[in-house]
């Protein structure tokens, strides 16, 4: 089996490649950057294009002899839509047996970013195409990373994103297993959108004071303005994300996840537990 993985050298990229690779599939990946390109054949992958996924040539060429598809978007990068529209069109023609597309959790209106998946969504349910959405929470791994001068080693949490609204979160190895699996499959998840996030919904703040609580540390916030981001594409995107996620709860079921797996995903308090074990 080949599978084409798009945005193959990020977060969630990384994770899935050793995945397939070690159940023996063929890894398509596409990355615009060559010095890439080592990387990923580290990873698994067997096949590498260098090139924009916007452009059609490179759609063409990533879909050749193609089984499925795992498309995944890069970050706050314009013309996803347009994009989309034109790889779903060539999956069709090269006979793509299945398309996979990691969307969000709850899209919701009011971020550019979610619109661009809900359209996207529509789109793919619109196709002659066998197709699965997974809509994964934030991950445990962005919102809380691990390293020099992170909140496990200062007890300082800073954000540009209010602290007070509550989320559930999934790790990426949570979410690449979830993808690999569907992949894997032969018709069980046609037709099919799943949510994927942990159990539990609490607030960013009370996530940080647990980590603060098992490393002894006094917890402090600090609250910066929003980056400022090199096009306006990404500026409108991280703008809305600290508006929308400042004031309104993200709270997800892990019901989908858990049927999924026959299985919980890694809770906060385990990835917690993982990170402070490491250290030790």
């Amino acid at each position: 089996m080949k599978v084409l993985v798009t945005a193959s050298f990020g977060h969630i990229g990384q994770k899935v490649i050793p995945l397939l690779a070690q159940n023996n599939v063929d890894v398509v990946a596409v990355d615009p950057d060559p010095t890439n390109e080592a990387a990923l054949k580290k990873l698994g992958a067997s096949q590498v294009i260098i090139g924009d996924l916007r452009r059609d040539e490179i759609i063409d060429q990533a879909v050749t002899g193609v089984d499925k598809v795992l498309l995944i978007l890069p970050d706050a990068l314009d013309g996803m839509v347009p994009m989309t529209e034109r790889l779903i069109t060539a999956a069709e023609k090269a006979n793509v047996t299945h398309f996979v597309f990691s969307s969000c959790l709850n899209t919701v209106m009011e971020l550019a970013q979610h619109w661009e998946k809900y359209e996207i969504e529509d789109r793919l349910m619109g196709s002659i195409l066998n197709y699965t959405i997974t809509k994964p929470s934030g991950y445990l791994e962005g919102h809380f990373p691990a390293g020099a001068d992170s909140i496990f080693e200062t007890g300082v949490l800073t954000t540009f994103i209010k602290v007070d609204q509550p989320s559930n979160l999934i790790s990426l190895n949570d979410i690449a297993a979830a993808n690999v699996k569907i992949l894997l499959s032969d018709d069980d998840y046609y037709a099919c959108s799943l949510d994927l996030c942990s159990k539990g919904n609490r607030t960013t703040r009370e996530y940080a004071q647990e980590i603060c609580d098992k490393t002894g540390k006094q917890l402090k916030i600090n609250l910066i303005p929003v980056p400022d981001f090199p096009s306006v594409h990404a500026n409108d995107q991280f703008g809305r994300i600290a508006t929308y996620h400042g004031n309104h709860p993200y709270k997800g079921n892990p019901l989908d996840f858990n049927a999924l797996m026959g299985r919980p995903a890694k809770t906060f308090s385990e990835y917690v537990d993982e990170v402070l074990a490491v250290k030790h």
